[in-house]
């Protein structure tokens, strides 16, 4: 397998390129559309692009599937069920996507939309691209509708927004975040590599120094008994990053410390 990370020039958004034999899966094509033409570029060179995979539906990660024409596109279960029935949950992300560009002047060749079809997959659905097989991981808690996959002969694990080793975690549900983070503690012995959303691609011991990091801090969240508590609760890393306080107490919100 061949594997290519184009990294965006905002937040490190990783998008991949994987080949499996003369066929390709592209994996959250962002963001900017010269970064979106380097990923096509990429993805051209190692084969025919079967599949396009959002690891979850937030903006920075979803934009740029229409450079792919004739290629399937995958989703968790939730997320394609949003988009078909244009519930909340697609609109709230096209429509800060579509904000995004307007406040940043970001011109596009045709404007933002979500597909017309989206497979949705559910855990444990297998999948195969070319000579790449590939096992979809239900993975809620930074969103509701996370997505994971698992190249196990390949030792390879995709994991969209969680394990990132340049911010805390980003915390749509508490449990479920908490529930994602033991899924993945299963399956990292199994694997040598993972791939992150933003940050760098990491080997396994760096993963799970960062699950472990992430879930001491969210437990020490759940514990807080008082508002105080959960404030004083210290970050897992990213402290000096702007903005990594402010998420921290948006953390809090959802453990239910207001």
């Amino acid at each position: 397998m061949k594997i290519e990370v184009l990294q965006s020039g905002i937040w490190q958004l990783n998008a991949l390129a994987l080949s499996g034999g003369e066929v390709c899966l592209v994996v959250d094509p962002g963001y900017f559309p010269r970064e979106i033409d380097a990923l096509a570029r990429a993805a051209a060179g190692m084969g025919r692009v079967a599949a396009v995979a959002f690891t979850h539906g937030h903006w920075d990660h979803f934009v740029g599937w229409p450079a792919f024409p004739g290629a399937e596109v995958w989703a968790s279960r939730t997320l394609a069920e949003s988009i078909a029935s244009d519930g909340e949950l697609a609109r709230k992300n096209l429509a800060e996507a579509r904000d995004f560009d307007g406040r940043w002047y970001v011109p596009r060749p045709e404007p933002l939309a979500w597909p017309s079809r989206v497979r949705g997959l559910s855990e444990g659905e297998r999948l195969r691209v070319g000579t790449l097989e590939l096992e979809a991981l239900e993975l809620p808690g930074h969103s509701p509708d996370g997505l994971g996959l698992l190249a196990s002969a390949e030792r390879l694990l995709v994991v969209g927004d969680h394990l990132s080793p340049c911010e805390i975690p980003f915390v749509d549900d508490l449990d479920a975040y908490r529930s994602t983070l033991d899924r993945l503690a299963r399956v990292l012995p199994g694997v040598d590599e993972v791939l992150p959303g933003h940050g760098p691609r990491l080997g396994r011991a760096q993963a799970q120094r960062i699950l472990d990091e992430d879930r001491r801090y969210l437990e020490a969240l759940a514990l807080a008994s008082t508002e105080e508590a959960a404030r004083a609760v210290p970050l897992p890393r990213a402290q000096d990053v702007p903005g990594m306080r402010e998420h921290h107490l948006e953390n809090c919100q959802k453990a239910g410390r207001p």
